[in-house]
C-alpha cells in the first residue's frame, strides 16, 4: 500500500465515525445515472416489516440519507444533544465511532462545514438488515479550524462509500451500523 493510500485508509477509519472521509481522495468517472445528489435530510418514511420492497427500498435510501445530514450538523448543537440526534440514525457499532469522532474533533478545534450528497449505487435488502453502495459527493463539504472558520479540507466528489444498515424491532425505523470506505474510484 502507498503512503496516500495508508494516509487514505487510516482517515476513512476516523471519519466513519463523523466525517473525515473528506480527507481522503478519489478519482472520478460519469455521474451514476437514476439517482440525483440530496443535500438535504428528508423526513422518516415508515418502514413496517410488510411494505413493499420499492417502499423498504425508499426507507432504507431515507435512514441513509439522514445519518449523513446527522453527522454534518450534530456537532452545530449543544454536546449533550448529540447521542438523541444521532441514536435516531445510527446504532452500534456506528454510533459509538461517530460519537467518539464527534468528540475527537470538538477536542482538536475542528468543525465540519457543507453536507454530501448521497448518489446510491444499490440498495440490497435482507430481512432486517440492508447494505447500501453509494458514490458520495464530498466535495461541498470539509474540515474548518473551530476558531477561525478556515477551511482545512474539502471533500472529493466521487468517494466509494459501503454502509450496513439495520431495521430496528421496535419502532421499525432503519439505522445506519457501520460505515466503510473501500478505497478506490466510483
Amino acid at each position: 500500500m502507498n503512503k496516500f493510500n495508508a494516509h487514505r485508509s487510516s482517515l476513512s477509519a476516523a471519519l466513519a465515525g463523523a466525517v473525515a472521509l473528506l480527507l481522503a481522495g478519489c478519482g472520478g468517472v460519469d455521474p451514476v445515472p437514476g439517482s440525483p445528489p440530496s443535500r438535504s435530510v428528508p423526513s422518516q418514511v415508515p418502514s413496517a416489516p410488510n411494505s413493499s420492497g420499492q417502499e423498504q427500498r425508499q426507507a432504507v435510501e431515507t435512514a441513509y440519507t439522514a445519518f449523513w445530514f446527522s453527522t454534518f450538523h450534530a456537532s452545530d448543537k449543544p454536546e449533550d444533544t448529540w447521542h438523541d440526534m444521532l441514536a435516531a440514525v445510527a446504532v452500534d457499532p456506528q454510533l459509538t465511532a461517530t460519537l467518539n469522532a464527534m468528540q475527537y474533533q470538538k477536542q482538536a478545534d475542528i468543525k465540519v462545514y457543507g453536507d454530501v450528497a448521497a448518489r446510491i449505487v444499490s440498495v440490497q435488502i435482507t430481512g432486517s438488515s440492508a447494505k447500501v453502495i453509494d458514490c458520495q459527493d464530498g466535495s461541498q463539504a470539509g474540515q474548518a479550524d473551530a476558531k477561525t472558520g478556515g477551511h482545512k479540507t474539502v471533500g472529493v466528489p466521487r468517494n466509494p462509500v459501503n454502509a450496513d444498515l439495520k431495521r430496528d424491532g421496535a419502532d421499525g425505523q432503519w439505522r445506519v451500523a457501520q460505515v466503510r470506505f473501500p478505497g478506490g474510484t466510483c
